[in-house]
C-alpha cells in the first residue's frame, strides 16, 4: 500500500496520536487509543470506520511494508519484538471497536 492510498483518517490518527513524542502523552499504546476514543466529538461510527481502515492497512502488506507505511504516515510506535505490526494493528482496531461499543452502550443507557 502506498501512502497515497492510505485513508485520511489513518494518517490523522497515526500522525497525530502516535507521533515521535507520543510517550510524553501516554504510558502505552492502549492509553493513546483510549485518549483518541475519549474525545467528546468522536462517535462510535467514526471509531468503527477507523478500525475498518486499520484492518485494510493490516491486510494490505507484510510486516516490513507495514513498518514503512507507518513511518510514512507519521506513526512512530514500533510494537516489536513483543508483536508484529500486523498483530498490533489488529489489537488497535479491536480496542477502537471496544471503545465504540462502550460509547453506544452509554448512549442507550446501558451499563
Amino acid at each position: 500500500m502506498s501512502d497515497s492510498t492510505v485513508p485520511y483518517d489513518l494518517e490523522q490518527f497515526f500522525g497525530a496520536y502516535f507521533y515521535q513524542d507520543w510517550p510524553l502523552e501516554a504510558d502505552d499504546w492502549q492509553a493513546v487509543v483510549d485518549q483518541y476514543s475519549a474525545s467528546s466529538t468522536r462517535t462510535s461510527q467514526q471509531l468503527n470506520a477507523l478500525a475498518s481502515h486499520i484492518d485494510g492497512l493490516r491486510d494490505s502488506g507484510g510486516n516490513s511494508e507495514l513498518s514503512t507505511v507507518m513511518m510514512d504516515i507519521g506513526g512512530f510506535y514500533d510494537p516489536r519484538p513483543e508483536m508484529t505490526y500486523s498483530e498490533w494493528l489488529s489489537q488497535v482496531a479491536e480496542r477502537l471497536r471496544q471503545n465504540a461499543a462502550r460509547i453506544d452502550n452509554e448512549s442507550t443507557g446501558g451499563a
